[in-house]
């Protein structure tokens, strides 16, 4: 109770100097805050509301959970003991819904969690309690920037998707939750049919415009928690594309239809094809990345092949 009239005290001293003047960072924030203590809870909402920020409560990990699936927060702070769920696995579930949402994990036992369990977990970063008003909205906007730097360098100029780069770092997590959770996932691989024949006779600008409708296409077809990237000129990777192989042809036939339903609605000056593979991931092997890739993309070569003997 102590620790919590402390905090208030600071919280209010600090909001009255400056409540006529919130920065612009703050002011455009969404964030969700989750904590069982609800007195703690309307204490940080009340503070960080007079700061600019809009706040959500939740009072457990079930809560939360269907908060972030069904809205866009900018950021979750999450107490690490929830009465369902511990906050590093909060954490994992709600990085795994929204990769790029920022997460600060917080804790009165500071000797029994680490800022190594939070950041493996996928946090942004990791605050003691008790802690001021002032101490935490400086976390928020230094992992707030410190993700948006992330993220352009993880980004395709071009597409929008994430790079080869942001591919690796988000895959190399996921394939880590996946080993721990013990659950199987599909990756599929994709590329663009003859880009090379549309950049030579129709010129470059058409051929950006092929891979721009092919990256439009797969977000459209897939999840927005997959992970969608190109990761070279004309090759694209989305993980995890489904679970259990009984419902992988229907994926890949959703996708056969996107492209059909693209291709009739453009009038393009050619006719944009995709070839697709994909690969499962066992929890109980030791497949890396690289060996994922090189296994989808003889699958996606398969039909390549098809394609061309029908």
């Amino acid at each position: 109770m102590l620790l919590i009239q402390k905090m208030s005290h600071n919280i209010v001293e600090e909001d009255m100097d400056r409540i006529a003047m919130p920065n612009t960072i703050t002011s455009q924030g969404r964030i969700l805050i989750v904590d069982d203590d609800v007195s703690f809870l309307e204490m940080i909402r009340n503070g960080l509301s007079l700061k600019g920020y809009h706040c959500e409560t939740a009072e457990n990990a079930t809560s939360a959970l269907e908060l972030v699936s069904e809205n866009t927060f900018h950021s979750m702070i999450t107490d690490v003991m929830l009465p369902d769920m511990i906050g590093f696995e909060l954490t994992e579930k709600v990085k795994k819904l929204k990769p790029e949402m920022v997460v600060i994990i917080m804790t009165g036992f500071i000797d029994d969690f680490s800022y190594k369990d939070a950041t493996e977990a996928g946090a942004s970063d990791f605050i003691k309690k008790p802690f001021s008003l002032k101490e935490l909205i400086a976390r928020i906007e230094h992992a707030t920037l410190h993700e948006k730097l992330h993220t352009i360098s993880l980004r395709d100029d071009l597409t929008g998707l994430y790079n080869r780069r942001g591919f690796f770092t988000l895959a190399e997590h996921l394939l880590k939750m996946a080993k721990r959770q013990q659950e199987g996932l599909f990756m599929l691989y994709a590329d663009v049919d003859d880009l090379k024949e549309i950049n030579d006779t129709l010129g470059h600008q058409k051929g950006d415009w092929a891979l721009i409708d092919t990256a439009n296409i797969l977000k459209e077809t897939f999840r927005g928690s997959d992970i969608i990237a190109r990761i070279g000129g004309d090759e694209f990777v989305v993980m995890p594309i489904e679970a259990k192989g009984d419902n992988l042809e229907i994926v890949m036939n959703r996708l056969r239809k996107a492209v059909e339903l693209d291709n009739a609605a453009c009038h393009r000056d050619y006719e944009l094809s995709i070839s697709a593979g994909a690969v499962y991931f066992d929890p109980r092997s030791a497949c890396t990345i690289d060996e994922l890739l090189s296994q989808t993309d003889k699958s996606m070569y398969q039909q390549k092949r098809n394609k061309h003997n029908a």
